[in-house]
């Protein structure tokens, strides 16, 4: 029957050690779930086609999960299925293309080529030519309302086992992350609203759940992105004194102006992360051993983590990033619920032997210290407390633990004529539980204050013993105002730490050996951090202008300790997480329910974007993307398959009922039109549609496999 295909869903979007054995059994394990997931989604669409048409006396000919078509590439000739049988009078089988199923009825074939054929085939009276004598058990000759359900019995199975896919999840329990306010990131909506960490989000624009899935808020925010990407967010948060409400207008992403995001960091756990909890060659790598995997923190220096809070951890990373150069005692509960205590120093940075300018002031608070202090946007800070010998990095390190009034002198209007201005701030208790210079946003974030500042790739100062310029041709020292254009690591496999070989790395040093260049996307606070990652003696190649003339200099420099302090010192923790469990069968319905509508929704929302061109083709994805996806969900578990499986089977059933000719939707237009006027249509005009459809869908699948393969390079 009408082929339903993948096309549909296009829019989504050798050794002998044991371990290479075990692992292979493991993919293929993987692997067969992911194709029994993706086959079970396309099997019951086709299940609903074959049911309803057998119960009205249709001949079925063929059911088959992927198509059966032959090819043939020069003398090769490939099989056209991977099994078959027959029982009865139906024809069972696996296609050799995976990209969707059909059932073959008697009198029906969506390829239209076929079309004057089958009529043939199903004329019993050949002499009646205004009105043949149609077999009986053919499609065509069925009543249009019997029909009608036969079309759409595929997209209705698909609903319904959409639905009890996430029911089943939510009985077995969904392993999610809150939508809790875990930090705010400097200088985002968030932050620039006075969101504090610690508060659950209840409500965001059109979404609101008591027990919402920080995966669903930021899809919201996404898609309110896309659709009005001009208008605020009303925004909902509950603490532990009460809900604040707040609007807040989305930003791009840097690096992807078409995403848009407010700001919000997922919480962490106070739990230690079970296989890689330290950063390598970090201070938490001395400190902690094996046996603290896992580990839980219940105390630092002699505070208990108070576990009844909404976000536990919330006093624990302010102080963490509030006292970079401080000691701190964290008391842990290991997995064996023996205690012990450790002592974590601060975390020395290491460099390249050059310090960067800061920049002017990118956002305040609303109504916050700085603001009401009389600071503006724009402002350049050239010394704090009378001390001009500032950078952009030492800067927060002096000023995130506040708590007397700091005196600045900021440079303000234009370049060739700015003024002096003294402004004092008296510092307001705001909790810092992301680092002041994460890498999220780029900007410099000082949340007692209430002001974030822009670091600049400009050289301020030079250490005074600088790992300086080679000998090497063409390379010479940087200096003050040099303006940083790209970085480029020089550095061997055979240099590489052993730690640092593991793949999980491989993407950054991949990035940093073809050169990294400074720009709105690549971020100064992104190389900062890689370069905690690189080994000491790592030579790094910098290119930069200099001067009014731009002239271009190169520099060849070492990573080397420093003497300033970093505010991560190597703690690894993996995201809060919760379990959202049905009670009971009513409730676990109830849930699939609601589960089945929110990614119907979903669909919808998408395509009234798709032709107002809020959202390109280029975010459109194809069977890799989806294959990815399935096997991503699938190595989370199997709650996190079923629900994959929810989203596949809503986009399927709303996709493949598109009027367009040649899926079920295109077929149901047919059929309305054929109710309403008391006659089919134009056997040539519904060729041509047809047609029209099939190559629109060709078109799209040529686009979509684009960018599949497109991701996959880069």
């Amino acid at each position: 029957m009408n082929s339903i295909s993948m096309l549909a869903t296009f829019l989504l979007a050798a050794t002998d050690e044991p371990g290479f054995i075990e692992a292979l059994l493991t993919n293929i394990m993987l692997w067969g779930r992911v194709a029994l997931g993706i086959g079970l989604v396309i099997f019951v669409h086709e299940l609903g086609h074959f049911v309803a048409a057998k119960s009205f006396g249709v001949k079925c000919e063929k059911f088959y999960v992927g198509f059966d078509v032959p090819i043939k590439i020069g003398p090769i000739k490939f099989p056209r299925t991977l099994g078959k049988f027959t029982y009865g009078e139906t024809e069972y089988g696996i296609g050799i293309i995976p990209l969707g199923g059909y059932v073959k009825m008697l009198g029906q074939d969506d390829d239209p080529r076929k079309l004057e054929e089958e009529n043939k085939r199903i004329t019993v009276d050949s002499d009646a030519v205004d009105q043949p004598t149609l077999d009986p058990r053919s499609f065509p000759a069925k009543p249009v309302w019997q029909r009608m359900i036969i079309i759409s019995a595929g997209v209705v199975v698909n609903v319904i086992t959409g639905v009890l896919f996430a029911a089943l999840a939510f009985g077995f329990g969904v392993t999610y992350s809150p939508a809790i306010v875990g930090g705010v990131t400097p200088g985002g909506p968030a932050w620039q609203a006075g969101i504090e960490p610690g508060g659950k989000v209840i409500s965001i624009g059109s979404l609101q759940d008591d027990k919402m899935h920080f995966r669903e808020m930021r899809m919201e925010i996404l898609t309110q992105g896309f659709e009005k990407p001009d208008q605020p967010l009303d925004v909902a948060i509950q603490y532990d004194d009460g809900v604040r409400n707040f609007q807040l207008l989305p930003e791009s992403v840097p690096q992807n102006t078409d995403y848009r995001m407010i700001g919000v960091a997922i919480p962490e756990s106070v739990t230690l992360d079970k296989s890689t909890y330290a950063r390598p060659e970090s201070i938490a790598a001395e400190v902690l051993t094996d046996a603290d995997a896992g580990a839980t923190i219940t105390a630092f220096n002699g505070t208990p983590i108070d576990e009844s809070s909404i976000v536990p951890g919330t006093n624990f990373f302010d102080y963490l990033y509030t006292h970079p150069s401080e000691s701190i005692e964290l008391t842990l509960m290991r997995a064996d619920n023996s205690e012990t205590k450790v002592t974590l120093p601060p975390q020395t940075a290491k460099s390249i032997g050059i310090r960067y300018a800061v920049g002017p002031v990118v956002a305040l608070v609303k109504g916050g210290p700085a603001e009401r202090a009389g600071m503006k946007i724009g402002d350049v800070i050239e010394s704090v407390d009378d001390n001009k010998s500032i950078d952009a990095y030492s800067l927060p390190t002096q000023l995130v633990g506040r708590d007397r009034p700091v005196t600045l002198i900021v440079r303000r209007g234009p370049d060739d004529a700015p003024e002096q201005v003294s402004i004092e701030i008296t510092p307001v208790r705001s909790p810092q539980t992301l680092s002041p210079t994460a890498v999220l946003s780029g900007d410099i974030g000082i949340n007692v204050l209430g002001f974030a500042y822009k670091p600049m790739p400009v050289v301020a100062a030079v250490s005074a013993a600088p790992a300086g310029a080679t000998d090497e041709a063409g390379m010479e020292p940087l200096q003050l105002g040099d303006k940083l254009q790209e970085v480029r690591l020089v550095i061997e496999d055979s240099e590489l730490p052993q730690w640092l070989q593991d793949e999980r790395y491989e993407p950054v040093l991949t990035a940093m050996r073809e050169g990294q260049e400074f720009s709105s996307s690549t971020s100064l606070n992104t190389f900062i951090d890689t370069l905690q990652y690189l080994p000491i003696g790592a030579k790094v190649e910098v290119k930069a202008t200099r001067g009014a003339d731009g002239k271009i200099i190169s520099s060849m420099l070492a990573v080397q300790q420093d003497d300033r302090y970093v505010f991560d010192r190597g703690l690894v923790f993996p995201p809060r997480e919760a379990v959202h469990k049905a009670e009971s069968i009513g409730d676990a319905l109830s849930l699939g329910l609601r589960e089945g509508q929110r990614r119907l929704q979903d669909v919808v929302r998408f395509l009234k974007m798709l032709p107002q061109g809020r959202i390109g083709l280029k975010h459109v994805g194809g069977p890799l993307a989806i294959v990815g996806m399935a096997k991503s969900e699938a190595e989370r578990g199997i709650s996190p398959q079923l629900m994959f499986l929810t989203m596949l089977s809503m986009n399927l059933a709303i996709l493949n009922f598109l009027p367009i000719p040649a899926l079920d939707g295109g077929h149901m237009m047919f059929l309305l039109y054929e109710l309403i006027v008391g006659k089919r249509a134009n056997e040539q005009l519904e060729f041509r549609l047809t047609i029209a459809g099939l190559l629109s869908l060709l078109a799209l699948m040529v686009v979509v496999f684009a960018n599949d393969l497109f991701r996959a390079l880069n």
